[in-house]
């Protein structure tokens, strides 16, 4: 269990990086803003940047990763587990939860670590998050039409780049957007049909004159 001042520190970092980025946010200004009067606070408690990141993921990720787990077993008990779009929904819902969450700064966190490690999502595990999402991604490919790997390697880049940016914008819309102008469930519904059909589709021909 974390600590109070952890926990004040994770919170307030997990704020910074949402709101300024990764690189324009220092471990002093994280201490400030989690109210410690001594700026060496996060320091202190996490000694790096990289290392308070993979705070933040484990802090976030045993709750997501849990429901991810149980719509998983849930699939597979129904044998649903060869539709491509339940298996993107269960990618999709738990960090969409999240996002709509009271307050959350989460997804804007993910959106800014996906920034700093070169938009390249299958970083991620090695900051010390997603390898549970990584997992379902797997589930997800292996289960699509036959696609050529020149052509399906661009296609999940993209699929991992669309969830987070579009969940991230949800997060951020939360505190804007009044109810009746914010249908959340419409929205994750769009998203989750708008990457199941981008893996999905099937492949054209190759440039034009290529027989």
């Amino acid at each position: 269990m974390e600590s109070s001042t952890r926990l004040q520190i994770l919170r307030a970092a997990e704020r910074l990086f949402a709101t300024q980025g990764i690189d324009a946010t220092s471990l002093r200004q994280v201490s400030s803003e989690a109210r410690q009067r001594n700026t060496a606070a996060a320091k202190y408690h996490f000694e790096n940047k990289e290392l308070l990141i993979r705070a933040i993921f484990e802090y976030r990720l045993s709750v997501i990763d849990a429901r991810r787990k149980k719509l998983l077993k849930s699939a597979e008990s129904g044998d649903r587990l060869g539709d491509p779009r339940e298996l993107v929904e269960i990618l999709v819902r738990p960090l969409a939860e999240q996002a709509t969450g009271s307050g959350s700064h989460y997804v804007r966190f993910l959106d800014r670590v996906f920034e700093y490690v070169g938009h390249d999502v299958t970083a991620l595990p090695g900051m010390g998050g997603l390898e549970e999402a990584v997992a379902v991604g797997r589930l997800v490919t292996a289960r699509l039409p036959g696609l050529t790997r020149p052509r399906l390697r661009p296609r999940i880049r993209w699929a991992g780049q669309l969830i987070i940016s579009a969940l991230a914008d949800l997060e951020g819309s939360q505190e804007t957007a009044s109810p009746d102008e914010l249908d959340a469930e419409s929205y994750v519904a769009a998203l989750i049909d708008a990457v199941t059909g981008m893996l999905t589709a099937a492949e054209t021909g190759g440039p034009a004159g290529e027989q």
